[in-house]
């Protein structure tokens, strides 16, 4: 009798939590927010500048119906209005005072990370589910996430090879991921070395020429950004100068599809972490 007592009591409990995310009308200009609300189970109504999101990540993150509002700097308000949000996250606090009697609004962001890069992460997903009750499930989803790194790293035998993770600027040029970057944090949890020590941005990126590129040590992986894919690959395949410096290259040139945001948040983590695993697990995954 127990039991069963028990078991009504959690199925009305998941019950009356799904019914009360269902009836959440969020709106964020911030892609890792969103992506952020998606895994704790709550769709944001609007986000700024949506279909960039869903070029760069190939559409992983399940984001229903909601629709795009514009610029993040200067969104379409009268849209924003048109759906009584009851909700707003953002990071643009000027922006937020004028919205601010649309809807309860809090100013929130990942980046620059406060603590250890991973820690940000996980307390980041914490402090927008703090925001709407949801920390029953941010403990679920963070806890999923730590496992899932944990099986991840078992699979990756060489841990040895410093890996440098790079995407292209354009044919001259590239961003490499280093400290203060989602992708560091996942390459030390996954128990990787960054073969990238050199000073980075408040989002953790370094800007370098290709010269410098080829001449970094360690196994290199390209992200095929939606840019890469455009028009930067078929530049760099016709460019001799750079035909002879990865000729150059002691170490493996690997590519990476991009299916996450690189200054995302844990959703984009776990699917950076998974293809960079699949990558380096794959025996015939250099070139």
């Amino acid at each position: 009798m127990l039991k069963k007592l028990l078991l009504s009591f959690t199925i009305f409990l998941f019950s009356s939590y799904a019914v009360s995310s269902e009836r959440l009308a969020i709106v964020t200009s911030d892609w890792a927010t969103a992506e952020t609300l998606s895994m704790l189970g709550v769709t944001p109504i609007a986000i700024t500048q949506l279909r960039g999101y869903q070029i760069w990540t190939g559409n992983e993150t399940p984001l229903g119906d909601a629709i795009d509002i514009g610029l993040k700097p200067m969104p379409n308000l009268e849209l924003v209005a048109d759906y009584n949000p009851t909700f707003i996250f953002g990071d643009n606090s000027i922006l937020l005072q004028h919205i601010s009697e649309m809807a309860p609004t809090s100013n929130i962001s990942l980046y620059p990370f406060k603590e250890n890069p991973w820690e940000s992460i996980i307390n980041f997903t914490f402090d927008i589910a703090e925001q709407l009750d949801l920390l029953q499930e941010a403990e679920r989803v963070t806890a999923q996430a730590s496992q899932k790194i944990a099986i991840l790293r078992e699979k990756i035998e060489d841990k040895e090879t410093p890996v440098l993770i790079a995407q292209f600027r354009d044919d001259r040029h590239a961003w490499v991921y280093g400290e203060n970057s989602l992708l560091q944090a996942v390459i030390d949890e996954l128990g990787l070395t960054n073969a990238w020590d050199q000073p980075t941005s408040d989002i953790g990126i370094s800007l370098v020429s290709i010269d410098q590129l080829a001449r970094s040590g360690g196994h290199l992986f390209i992200i095929e950004s939606p840019a890469f894919q455009a028009t930067i690959r078929n530049r760099l395949e016709n460019s001799g100068i750079w035909r002879v410096l990865i000729s150059q290259r002691e170490g493996k040139i690997t590519y990476l599809p991009a299916k996450y945001w690189p200054i995302g948040a844990l959703p984009s983590a776990l699917r950076f972490a998974d293809s960079l695993t699949t990558a380096l697990t794959n025996s015939d995954g250099g070139s």
